[in-house]
């Protein structure tokens, strides 16, 4: 009898009935945990990119506000005002939703100031300066930075302890370059009279219409090449020429035909100068614009415009002399 007594005892403490059912039961409860993570982490995924398709696109319509600048010339001043009314407006475009939601008018952060296309090192960006730095190396340009934050509440992951909601925020910044430097232009110089009147003492973009034919002698407009040579390039210039740096050296327009250059209905970038003379060496002192309505082999009709985002703008330094209504196309350029 004491020997099956003793057996029975031994039965008891080794039978594991049960075991594998807390087992799977605690298996599952992780398996959950974790499978709450991976759609909640998805939904945070989903909505930063939202907030971020905003951020890009409010940036880059803030950074076109940027222009016409407030007192033209050399005391010039970006339009921050107006990019930053811009860039707000996209963010309450009803189109535009982060988890599903609108943004208020309120929402959103929206600082102005200029991001240097080539900081010193160590310099660390945003925030952006608001007052342009003295140093033209650093190649500061006119920026526009936008940044989105969202609540996202968290449904499953708090089964493992995560905290809800999560703060998710997205940042873009976009300038917008100034025209100092640019390629692919009709080898035309165009006189600053032409571009501008003068009113109290102020120059204005003259949109009016005009008709321009490269002739050098006309004080209008006249064919230019970069080789002191007399003769006139048959296709476009795609050597960057900068403003108040590069000469060109005006020539007759003798052998030249526009047609084929420019097309009916295009807008072209010309470079200023002071006046418009035959076999001179001249600076470029800015930058018009130009949209052309109608076209004639040896003269072209149409009117300048107060403002036009030219691809081929390159970043590089200059002073700005003038008023302009060419500058670089927005650009996305960091967060």
């Amino acid at each position: 009898m004491p020997n099956r007594r003793a057996k029975n005892k031994l039965t008891l403490a080794l039978d594991e009935s049960g075991a594998a059912a807390i087992f799977i039961v605690i298996v599952l409860t992780v398996l959950c945990g974790f499978m709450g993570i991976a759609i909640d982490i998805g939904h945070i995924v989903m909505v930063k990119a939202e907030l971020q398709r905003t951020a890009d696109a409010a940036a880059l319509a803030g950074a076109t506000g940027l222009v016409p600048y407030n007192n033209p010339g050399p005391n010039q001043m970006p339009n921050w005002a107006n990019a930053m009314q811009k860039a707000h407006t996209i963010i309450n475009n009803v189109a535009n939703k982060a988890d599903g939601q609108n943004f208020t008018i309120t929402e959103g952060t929206v600082l102005y100031g200029y991001w240097l296309l080539a900081p010193p090192q160590g310099y660390v960006q945003p925030p952006l300066p608001t007052v342009r730095p003295l140093t033209t190396a650093y190649l500061p340009e006119a920026a526009i930075n936008v940044t989105l934050s969202r609540n996202v509440t968290l449904y499953l992951a708090p089964m493992v302890g995560v905290s809800s909601p999560k703060t998710v925020s997205a940042s873009a910044t976009a300038c917008l370059p100034e025209c100092f430097s640019t390629t692919n232009i009709t080898p035309i110089a165009v006189d600053i009279d032409t571009v501008y009147n003068n009113s109290g003492g102020s120059l204005i973009i003259d949109i009016g219409g005009q008709n321009i034919k490269p002739q050098s002698n006309k004080g209008v407009a006249g064919w230019f090449n970069q080789t002191g040579e007399n003769n006139v390039p048959s296709v476009r210039i795609n050597t960057p020429l900068t403003s108040a740096q590069d000469q060109i050296y005006m020539v007759p327009g003798t052998k030249a035909t526009l047609t084929d250059l420019v097309t009916a209905g295009e807008t072209i970038v010309m470079p200023i100068v002071d006046a418009v003379d035959q076999k001179v060496w001249k600076t470029i002192i800015g930058w018009s614009a130009f949209k052309i309505d109608i076209l004639n082999s040896n003269s072209m009709e149409g009117h300048f415009v107060e403002q036009y985002f030219d691809p081929n703008v390159l970043p590089t330094a200059g002073t700005a002399t003038l008023p302009t209504a060419v500058s670089g196309s927005p650009k996305l350029v960091g967060p």
